[in-house]
């Protein structure tokens, strides 16, 4: 398996969902750091391209509910631009982030970011970063055979991000980091990956992509 054929997908690991004073902090986010960290070496070693989404609000998105949220289809303020709460945390930032706008980019401008040598990171107003009109274009191009996910959280953005993937081809392999996601609601969590795995995804451990299980 060539390496080019293989793409990490880094699911809003931003600071409001990671860290324990987050606004919108996913419970046990923070011990995933490490593995999370780990993926991000073994990439930028092995020349994996990185791609994944980031939440880029404002208070005007529909998304967001100062007074009544439903945690369901609106949430409280988070990951607002130019507030901390929106930055990548250290273990899966890059110091040369190619940010994409959730608007139409001509294609020179998408091969432009392909050729590009820092992580492609789509940002994003709503939960799926499919609804940023680059994603598929993008990942089109790359024509990966591997897709493997990890971030937050396992029942909001990350299900977007799988079930996207799922409804775009059936010739990806999608490979979910069991022990780099987390969720909100666990016993949700637990039903859509039983679900996701009967479906097709398989699971990996973060030790299993760093013993080199990918390229088998």
């Amino acid at each position: 398996m060539n390496k080019k054929d293989i793409i990490f997908w880094d699911v809003d690991t931003q600071k409001d969902f990671m860290d324990p004073d987050g606004k919108l902090y996913v419970n046990g986010a923070e011990k995933l750091k490490n593995n999370l960290e780990k993926l991000t070496q073994y990439a930028r070693i092995n020349g994996i391209k990185i791609l994944g989404s980031v939440d880029f609000h404002s208070d005007m998105d529909p998304e967001i509910d100062k007074e009544n949220p439903d945690f369901s289809e609106t949430f409280p303020p988070h990951c607002l631009k130019n507030e901390p709460g929106q930055e990548k945390i250290m273990e899966t930032r890059s110091e040369m982030p190619l940010w994409v706008d959730p608007i139409t980019y001509p294609q020179e401008k998408i091969v432009e970011l392909i050729e590009g040598k820092g992580p492609i990171i789509f940002r994003k107003t709503q939960l799926s970063a499919f609804s940023n009109p680059n994603l598929v274009p993008i990942v089109n191009q790359l024509k990966p055979q591997k897709i493997i996910v990890y971030g937050v959280a396992i029942d909001f953005s990350v299900k977007k991000a799988i079930e996207g993937f799922l409804e775009q081809s059936n010739d990806y392999e999608i490979y979910l980091v069991i022990d780099a996601i987390e969720g909100r609601d666990e016993e949700k969590s637990k039903n859509l990956i039983a679900q996701w795995m009967e479906k097709g995804v398989k699971s990996i451990t973060t030790e299993g992509i760093l013993q080199g299980t990918l390229s088998n």
